[in-house]
């Protein structure tokens, strides 16, 4: 890092980003594609929109609606929404519209960000984000805004999945961004000629993590293009062709870049999201520097991470970051001896408020820290751990339902919800296998549902990650003694699909053959019938990201994940690609 970039670990986000750009401004700050914006250039822009908000009355304690996808505007919008005092709620385009109606009302947000044209049915007071390069725009301080901007505003709003059937929005203040930039520039030794990508949907909180720790350090950050970079050789192609230095992923993403030749050694990896299993941390950690960070979103982003793994045994989530403590506590909150299981408290500057009109839930998790100084609190993240005597921190479970798949925390009750209303369905469970999300459902008067009939209708009311992988029809549920589900007598996907062979008529068109020859490939089977879904023959998202990869290498054709959703049989994707090469 160079030395007139030391990193504040405390203030607001805005005053973080004017330093770096009044110490680099001609330094690149962010690129997508053949777009580059200097710190200078962003800087400017992003000033101009802010007047604008302040304006239009947006000022602390403001929420404003980001409904776009990950871009330079989407970027030039949020530090604009910050400079501005606000906070923002990203509001994902690709989501279904009862969810994004959903967040729009229970934000109550003073107004709406898009790009101009952009569908944001339902939506209120409506701006659209038009970028405007021109000359240095000044600084907004407290006397241009409605009020003096306070490390304790909210900076944004992220929702998570919420076990009562509808998420829940995360308040996040700005308090713990810089001491999370500050530990994240020091761990990846990030500096000015570094080039991070940003791969996070800037839905989820993993987005912070990436775009202030590089704007920290005086790097640039890169874009990767919206909606459709998938792990694989697209990602692959992407960190070589942008000469990425740092790269963050769930761990299970890294599986499909095998087949596509991995990332190159010098590239420094963070895994986050998810637990990060032995095999492959041995596997990525031989060659370059690998990071295990683990942290929920109401504590911003981070609550531990490791020194470079080794490989060696299980990869430990590490100790705390700078500024942060954590304690591993028994059901009394009495700290447990070395190596016994607790579960993991977490107190420090990033801690949340709350979630958004909710006491209840925010008191639940949010409890007076009994440690620390009077009025203190620590959040309970429900994760079990242990601590070993070299201090580092290993993930054991959880303590509820909660699953995490690919990255991402989700209720299984937000799940089941949507399944029951989906219609059909008697009984529903969602569980999480091999880092699927697997649910198994009870058709009404015992009736066989398929996956075909049940994941049109999920897509509408949930985003992609909550929509099952795989869908396990069942007669009835296994029980046990005393009347409750019996998780771990429930079937594997696996032993569901296996005996199932290939049905319906052979492949007959060029096409139909080369996808059923992949189908098969992928799935790991003899053959394939053209008439056969792929989830229901054991396929799921993660391998259709992999088949969707292989069938763009094969026929040179761009296909998007979600036209194989809807398209899951070699028969009916082989009309929509013959029809696209036609």
């Amino acid at each position: 890092m160079s030395p007139d970039l030391a990193v504040p670990a405390a203030g607001t986000t805005p005053a973080l980003f004017e330093a770096t750009a009044a110490a680099v401004p001609d330094r690149p700050a962010v690129a997508m594609g053949t777009t580059t914006l200097t710190y200078a250039e962003l800087n400017g822009e992003a000033n101009r929109l802010a007047r604008r908000l302040v304006a239009h009355g947006v000022g602390p304690e403001r929420l404003v609606a980001l409904a776009m996808p990950r871009s330079i505007e989407f970027v030039v919008a949020m530090l604009a929404v910050h400079k501005a005092g606000g906070a923002y709620v990203p509001v994902d385009p690709d989501y279904p519209e009862e969810r994004r109606r959903h967040m729009l009302d229970d934000t109550s947000a003073h107004c709406l960000l898009c790009l101009p044209g952009q569908d944001v049915s339902g939506a209120g007071d409506i701006m659209s984000v038009v970028r405007e390069p021109g000359a240095s725009e000044p600084n907004l301080d407290d006397q241009d805004r409605l009020g003096p901007l306070l490390p304790d505003h909210p900076a944004y709003v992220i929702y998570t999945s919420g076990s009562t059937g509808r998420p829940k929005g995360v308040v996040v203040t700005h308090r713990g961004i810089p001491n999370l930039a500050a530990d994240y520039v020091r761990r990846q030794r990030l500096g000015p000629d570094d080039r991070l990508l940003a791969f996070a949907s800037p839905s989820f909180d993993a987005a912070v993590a990436e775009f202030w720790p590089m704007w920290a350090a005086g790097g640039c950050l890169v874009l990767a293009p919206a909606p459709d970079l998938v792990p694989g050789e697209p990602l692959a192609r992407l960190v070589r062709e942008q000469a990425i230095s740092h790269v963050t992923l769930p761990p299970s993403a890294l599986a499909p870049l095998e087949d596509a030749g991995g990332l190159p050694p010098g590239v420094t990896l963070l895994v986050a999201g998810e637990a990060c299993p032995a095999p492959v941390a041995k596997r990525w950690a031989s060659d370059r520097v690998m990071i295990n960070a683990y942290g929920p979103t109401e504590t911003t982003v981070a609550v531990t991470a490791s020194d470079p793994l080794t490989g060696d045994g299980t990869p430990p989530i590490g100790k705390p970051i700078t500024g942060v403590r954590a304690y591993v506590l028994d059901d009394r909150l009495r700290p447990v001896p070395d190596e016994d299981e607790g579960e993991l408290y977490a107190v420090g500057p990033g801690l949340a408020r709350g979630y958004l009109h909710r006491p209840g839930a925010t008191a639940v998790r949010f409890l007076p820290d009994p440690f620390g100084e009077p009025g203190g609190r620590m959040y309970r993240t429900g994760d079990r751990v242990r601590r070993r005597p070299d201090g580092q921190l290993v993930f054991v479970g959880r303590v509820d339902d909660q699953l995490k798949v690919r990255g991402h925390r989700i209720e299984p009750g937000e799940v089941e919800t949507a399944l029951l209303a989906a219609g059909g369905v008697a009984q529903a469970v969602v569980t999480e296998h091999e880092n699927r999300l697997v649910a198994y459902v009870v058709g009404t008067a015992g009736e066989r549902v398929s996956a075909e009939e049940l994941l049109p209708p999920l897509r509408k009311r949930l985003p992609s990650y909550l929509v099952p992988d795989v869908v396990v029809s069942l007669p009835s549920l296994p029980v046990s003694p005393n009347g409750k589900v019996d998780r771990t007598a429930l079937p594997t996907p696996e032993e569901e699909h296996a005996g199932r062979s290939a049905s319906g008529r052979a492949p007959l068109t060029p096409t139909e053959i080369i996808l059923a020859e992949l189908f098969a490939e992928v799935l790991g089977v003899g053959s394939v019938g053209v008439e056969d879904s792929f989830f229901e023959i054991g396929g799921h998202s993660l391998l259709a990201t992999r088949l969707v990869s292989r069938i763009r290498e094969r026929l040179k054709i761009r296909l998007r994940v979600q036209a194989f959703f809807d398209a899951p049989t070699v028969a009916q994707l082989a009309k929509v690609l013959d029809g696209a090469l036609t």
